[in-house]
């Protein structure tokens, strides 16, 4: 039997990159990641310049629980020589491309990490996990006491468009390829004369942003038209007082994961603000470009719109692209046409194929997702432990997908794996109390 390693991850994100960091200053343990694509990048569509995560810098990879780390962002700074740099900026938020930069550093000097390696397979082989492996050099397989998923989650498109942006896919895309498929042939001219962006999250504001600061030259020529609709209230900020910030502490999470799931089930479609909300800092810049757009009279230079849900989307015999919303206050359908959709309408969290090995293993709940306990722990029949990072939403609450609450998780995760507290969490993590104490 080949070489039995303590730890397997599926995915290198920068969930899985956390638990790789944390656990390098810890050579007892034998741990190993594996990623289909060949180097590190996070969100590599939307990378747009100017933007910044929606965190503080401290939501990096191992501060919340191991500051002293060389793996830190502030140690990543003084090793660009940029901590002046950042100190003058006074601003607690990282530029996006920053932060990926940042990860990329981090992974380059992990030998855990093996990008271009694709797991094909997982299975149950006696007590051990039996993992197939394909990459450049042909396909090996690799045996774990334990795995640790780190997929992420994948684009999703309402359904109305799945087969539109596959028969269509310059026409129809999601956030997630703007700048990696729209943006190369926009700036090479290829402009298409009416554009709809659909969403109303950080992202959608970001490509919409993008799209109206680049609509006028300088002699206030209109390139093209714009759309920004959304079936949300409105173009709503994100939730970011400081009290309510405290929903993404590991407090409300604990408070959260207790919780009978039927209530977890009712709470969460109304959190959204919590964490799907627009930066006022966006907000405000919008707000502005449009102003200035207007002045003496000009006209309005996009349409926003509110509680317009796509009922229905088709390809017209002009090549254009036929849009049916329905107004849901109103109850009036209406249609636009449009050259290019670029749909910011979220992930959905999808189990990799390369586990339909142990589905019959694994313990579903009523709506066929993973049941996944306290510790991250996947309920399955089978050996040692099936970790999940960022994918109990359903279970954990709306800090599962938070960059601030990835090292906790990633530490809590690694000190089950070393048995002892390893990394210190936090006894307390919030001022208020989410429940009445048992």
């Amino acid at each position: 039997m080949a070489q039995v390693r303590d730890l397997i991850g599926i995915g290198i994100g920068p969930f899985n990159l956390s638990l790789a960091a944390l656990l390098d200053q810890h050579a007892e343990l034998d741990a190993c990641f594996f990623e289909q694509k060949a180097a590190f990048n996070w969100h590599q569509g939307l990378l747009l310049p100017g933007t910044t995560l929606q965190v503080p810098f401290m939501a990096d990879l191992v501060s919340m629980v191991c500051p002293t780390s060389r793996y830190s962002f502030l140690n990543y700074l003084q090793a660009q020589d940029r901590l002046f740099h950042f100190y003058f900026h006074e601003n607690f938020f990282t530029p996006r491309r920053e932060y990926n930069h940042y990860c990329q550093w981090v992974a380059e000097q992990l030998a855990s990490l093996h990008f271009a390696h694709h797991v094909v397979d997982v299975r149950i082989e006696q007590d051990l996990y039996r993992v197939e492996v394909q990459s450049p050099s042909g396909t090996r397989v690799e045996y774990a006491r334990h795995v640790v998923l780190g997929t992420g989650s994948v684009p999703n498109l309402p359904a109305c468009l799945r087969e539109l942006a596959l028969a269509q896919p310059k026409q129809v895309l999601h956030s997630a390829d703007f700048a990696t498929r729209f943006l190369p042939a926009f700036e090479a001219g290829q402009r298409p004369q009416r554009v709809m962006v659909l969403g109303s999250g950080q992202s959608a504001a970001e490509v919409f942003q993008h799209l109206l600061s680049e609509q006028e030259d300088r002699h206030g020529q209109r390139h093209y038209a714009l759309h920004w609709l959304t079936r949300a209230q409105g173009f709503l900020p994100m939730e970011y007082s400081k009290l309510g910030l405290e929903h993404f502490t590991p407090d409300y999470t604990e408070y959260f994961q207790r919780l009978p799931q039927s209530t977890k089930d009712q709470l969460l479609p109304n959190q959204g603000l919590f964490y799907k909300g627009i930066s006022f800092t966006t907000i405000s810049e919008i707000f502005d470009l449009l102003y200035h757009r207007t002045v003496a009279g000009a006209e309005l230079p996009a349409e926003l719109m509110g509680h317009c849900t796509l009922t229905a989307a088709e390809r017209a015999h002009n090549g254009s692209l036929r849009l049916t919303f329905r107004h849901s206050q109103q109850n009036v359908t209406f249609t636009r046409e449009v050259d290019t959709l670029i749909a910011a309408t979220g992930y959905a969290h999808r189990l990799p194929s390369c586990l339909r090995g142990l589905q019959q293993a694994i313990a579903w709940d009523g709506q066929e997702r993973l049941q996944i306990d306290s510790d991250y722990r996947v309920k399955h029949q089978g050996p040692g432990c099936l970790f999940v990072q960022n994918g109990e939403l359903h279970t954990h609450g709306m800090g599962a997908p938070d960059l601030g609450l990835g090292a906790i998780r990633a530490g809590h995760i690694a000190n089950q794996l070393l048995g002892r507290e390893a990394f210190k969490l936090p006894k307390r993590s919030a001022f208020q109390r989410f429940g009445v104490a048992a």
